[in-house]
């Protein structure tokens, strides 16, 4: 058989399909190869205008002709439709998406001339203008401009920009308005040493959107222009025969590496990937035909597609709808504040990102799911959208992509490859074959299913193997199969292999069936309750049920999982047996554990237990579901735990679930004054200092005595004071907090008590001891405290000595950053973006005011958000725009979340309203701040978000 073309006219090989009925049947079912394509679809399509009487009739004569020309077994029968069986490299669309996958991987420049020497003209050719052809064929459309351009950028990696500038001038003529092409070219010239036709060239593009579109250049052709004009040497090769560049912006499980290749999924890892960015893609099907490995696949091929790269949410840890949200936000590693509607927080962390969201296993929060998802359709057009769910999400414009069962060959290879891994002996021959291919049959070639009993290879013959199966095990087709018939077909998998364990092992196994996620050998131990849990686990490692994942290179511990599947079965055994609140409760103790042990951090192990505390989180989380609706006061002692985990991270769960609590009014316990204490550092992180203030009190009229909540409640009053101005008070309630050394908020209390001794005008004082506690901090080497002291003996000099402060500044930020300390990062990177202002170097304000907004807007934080955004207020008016300065300040100063002006700040910001009215003057100022006024919160960043990269754009 030779290949199928449909780049170009359809094809065969090298000869035409002479006839026109053909030619569209096989265009049809080219667009979803490997997928089934029901008769009644067919027919439509084969005969859109002039349908035949005797549809199925004539399709079958079609279909008889097709398969002539194909030669056999390419286009088969499979009720209720047809199928084009191809292997990848056998359709050249898909060959040319896999030619560019290896090009991206550093194939070099040859495989993409390969690729491209597939097309023969355009996509669908005569069909291309039709539906359902037209957004295909303009998707590989793109795919070939694309690759163009990754050829001639080839060209300049490998430092030939001669042969990118003949390249691309004809590209150029050929799609004027491509911008990036455009790039190319000025680039390629001006490597090439022709400065003069390079300014030309931007010239042309300037005149040719001012006059077609009213447009102006982008900021790339704009920052290619002033390199020209500047005189500066051509931008260096970044790396050779890289013609693809790959995105570091990656996260999730699956973003770095897709996992072993897929066995029988070739036709659709290419399917899914050409449906991504029209509309949300949904994998569905039953648990165990390989969704999330599909999935995975099709991620790891697209990431370096997406600028900002792809983000895996995994789902399948949250218990309610209302969860969905935070998980997608601390997916993107940008955790928000309490305060604020977690659905909001998602628009706000993700608009404007270019990058692929992958929603995986969502079928228990399909609901919440599909309300996500039809949110982000309209307020992040850039996130494109791939979910894993047993069902369709119901969204507009949702692609739909059933994940059928392998194919039989596929399937027996799965099989054959997997029991080797159980059993080096085994090897597939003529003897057993017939066997195999008799369980892969009965098993319905689920690759779950295939795999566990694989794993019986060890003990059983592929005969004894099928002999015991039972012999019922339907897999049904049709994409509205209800979720039961779907959870029966794994259950009596997962049902076959859990009845095989001795009464031992299935009870150990139903026991850990109330984790979340991984799990450790010690956490094991705690939960299962069993003496001899390490052999039992070993066992149930051996017969894939649990799977083991070592930790090699860091020496880490090994950690253990259960499948999603397998859990949610031996769930079912543990209700059954009356276990669940027993267990569950250990599994809670558990967590107290872990949190008393790692969930204080202070100490030059710090960071090792923030990182201990981030690694449980999944079990946390569940905790605290269970303990809420079973015992609040053991809810309320881990959450109390948490408050040293919620000030260096602001995450957002920690203060929900503080609010939960006391909303339900029930007894806390004696950890009532702690979950205050973390009700009020969420609420002052959102801004909504009166209900901080409030929650202090609150504590603090709950709190017995002795009480561990106290320091931290004491500490939140002088946070709470400093922002208020109240400088005085402050220092007392920061001096009083600190009496506890031994906690991390003492030693946060001494850097407010300095702050507010600065503040309060006593400069000098302040700067000493800043400076002796510094040295104290270095020497001891608390990583999260590191970053706290070089901010505060820069904060409390920024006045008096702006260079020394801004070393000591910018010290603070890479610290954070590597220790993760989101606070300590935040006020650090306002009072640089300051500091650098006023030293009149506005390109490097604008760009760490702007990491300052993205980073604040991440976390939620609107009370020091608000006070960066007065800092861009300064720096507009310096930088000659007093439009944007006034009606930012306006905006400021109707919000009362940032605080009270005070001190230096206030004087500041007096003198530059002042400034402004004598420039704009009184009626366009009042105007102006009106207009800020009347802005959102996210409108108001939004609007010092975009003059800040006009800034830094030199525009």
């Amino acid at each position: 058989m030779g290949m199928v073309r449909v780049l170009g006219a359809i094809a065969v090989g090298d000869a035409p399909v002479r006839s026109a009925r053909v030619r569209r049947l096989l265009a049809v079912l080219a667009l979803e190869p490997g997928r089934v394509v029901t008769v009644d679809r067919l027919v439509a399509h084969v005969w859109p205008d002039d349908p035949p009487a005797h549809g199925e009739a004539a399709l079958h004569s079609a279909v008889a002709r097709a398969r002539r020309v194909l030669g056999d077994g390419v286009l088969r029968t499979e009720p209720p439709g047809y199928v084009l069986d191809l292997p990848a490299e056998a359709l050249d669309a898909t060959l040319a998406v896999a030619l560019r996958d290896r090009a991206r991987a550093g194939g070099g420049a040859d495989l993409l001339d390969e690729a491209l020497a597939l097309w023969r003209g355009p996509a669908f050719a005569e069909f291309a203008d039709e539906e359902p052809f037209r957004p295909v064929a303009a998707r590989l459309g793109e795919l070939r401009a694309d690759l163009e351009d990754a050829r001639a950028q080839a060209d300049l990696d490998l430092g030939r920009p001669a042969d990118a500038v003949a390249r691309l001038e004809e590209l150029v003529a050929a799609a004027p308005f491509r911008e990036r092409r455009r790039e190319l070219l000025v680039e390629a010239l001006h490597r090439a040493g022709r400065a003069g036709d390079a300014l030309a060239a931007v010239a042309a593009h300037r005149r040719l959107l001012a006059d077609e579109l009213g447009l102006d250049p982008g900021e790339g052709m704009r920052r290619l222009e002033a390199l020209v004009l500047a005189g500066s040497p051509a931008p260096e090769v970044v790396a050779a025969n890289a013609p693809f560049a790959a995105s570091s912006a990656t996260n999730g499980a699956f973003a770095a590496s897709p996992g072993p290749a897929l066995l029988g999924r070739e036709t659709a890892i290419a399917g899914v990937t050409a449906a991504i960015g029209d509309g949300p893609v949904t994998l569905v099907g039953p648990g165990g035909v390989g969704k999330t490995t599909l999935a995975r696949h099709v991620a790891a091929a697209l990431a370096g597609t997406f600028a900002d790269g792809v983000v895996v949410a995994e789902l399948a840890t949250v218990t309610t709808g209302a969860e969905v949200a935070p998980a997608v936000v601390a997916a993107v590693d940008a955790p928000g504040a309490s305060g604020t509607d977690p659905r909001d927080r998602v628009h706000a962390v993700l608009r404007g990102r270019r990058l692929l969201l992958v929603l995986d296993n969502a079928e228990h929060v399909v609901d919440a799911v599909a309300a996500l998802v039809t949110g982000l359709g309209a307020a992040c057009p850039t996130v494109a959208v791939l979910a894993t769910s047993r069902e369709p999400l119901g969204v507009p414009g949702e692609r739909v992509r059933p994940v059928p069962p392998l194919a039989q060959d596929a399937a027996v290879a799965l099989f054959a490859e997997r029991a080797a891994a159980a059993d080096p002996a085994f090897a597939l021959s003529e003897l057993n074959r017939e066997a195999v291919t008799e369980v892969c049959r009965r098993l319905d070639r689920l690759p779950l299913a295939l795999e566990l009993a694989a794993a019986r290879m060890r003990v059983l013959s592929p005969a004894e193997l099928a002999a015991d199966l039972p012999l019922h095990r339907r897999f049904l087709r049709s994409p509205h199969r209800g979720a039961d018939q779907r959870h029966r077909t794994l259950h009596a998998v997962v049902d076959w292999s859990y009845r095989l364990l001795d009464p031992r092992e299935q009870a150990v196994l139903a026991r850990l069936g109330v984790f979340a996620g991984s799990f450790t050998l010690a956490a094991a131990r705690a939960v299962a309750d069993d003496p001899d849990l390490d052999g039992v686990l070993a066992d149930l490692v051996d017969k894939s049920l649990v799977t083991a994942s070592v930790d090699h290179a860091r020496d880490g511990p090994s950690r253990y999982a259960l499948l999603e599947t397998v859990r949610a079965y031996v769930r079912e055994r543990l209700d059954e047996a009356g276990g669940t609140a027993a267990v569950r409760r250990r599994h809670a103790d558990h967590v107290l554990a872990l949190l008393a042990r790692d969930g204080a951090l202070l100490g030059p192990d710090a960071a090792r237990r923030l990182a201990a505390v981030a690694a449980e989180w999944d079990e946390v989380r569940a905790a605290v579901a269970w303990t809420t609706d079973h015992d609040p006061a053991h809810a309320a002692a881990i959450v109390a735990r948490l408050i040293d985990v919620a000030e260096v991270r602001m995450t957002p769960e920690i203060f929900a679930w503080a609010d939960a609590l006391l909303a339900r009014g029930a007894d806390l316990g004696t950890a009532a004054a702690g979950v205050h204490a973390v009700a009020a550092s969420g609420a002052r992180f959102a801004g909504d200092l009166d209900r901080a203030e409030q929650q202090v009190a609150a504590g603090t009229g709950v709190a017995g005595p002795d009480d561990p909540a106290t320091p931290a409640l004491t500490f939140l009053r002088a946070e709470l004071d400093l922002f208020a101005g109240r400088a005085a008070a402050s220092a007392r309630a920061a001096a009083e907090a600190e009496r506890s050394p031994t906690l991390r908020v003492g030693a946060m209390a001494v850097f407010t008590r300095l702050l507010a001794v600065a503040y309060g005008g006593d400069t000098a004082a302040a700067v000493a001891e800043a400076d002796a506690l510094d040295v104290a901090v270095r020497e001891a080497g608390d990583p999260l405290l590191v970053p706290w002291s070089a901010y505060v003996a820069g904060e409390v000099r920024a006045d008096t000595d702006p260079a020394t402060a801004l070393d000591l500044l910018e010290d603070a930020v890479r610290l954070a950053r590597e220790a993760g300390e989101q606070y300590a990062l935040g006020v650090a990177l306002v009072t640089v973006t300051s500091l650098r202002a006023r030293a009149g170097d506005t390109a490097a304000a604008a760009r760490s005011a702007l990491a300052s907004l993205e980073h604040w807007r991440g976390t939620g934080n609107r009370t020091h958000q608000w006070v960066g955004l007065r800092g861009v207020a300064e720096l507009l008016a310096d930088d000659g725009r007093d439009a944007l300065a006034a009606e930012l300040l306006g905006g400021l100063v109707a919000r009362r979340s940032g605080g009270p002006l005070f001190g230096a700040d206030a004087a500041r910001l007096a003198t530059l309203r002042d400034a402004l009215a004598a420039r704009l003057g009184d009626d366009a100022l009042a105007r102006a701040e009106r207009r800020g006024a009347a802005r959102d919160d996210d409108g108001l960043v939004d609007l010092a978000r975009e003059a800040l990269a006009a800034t830094r754009a030199g525009g």
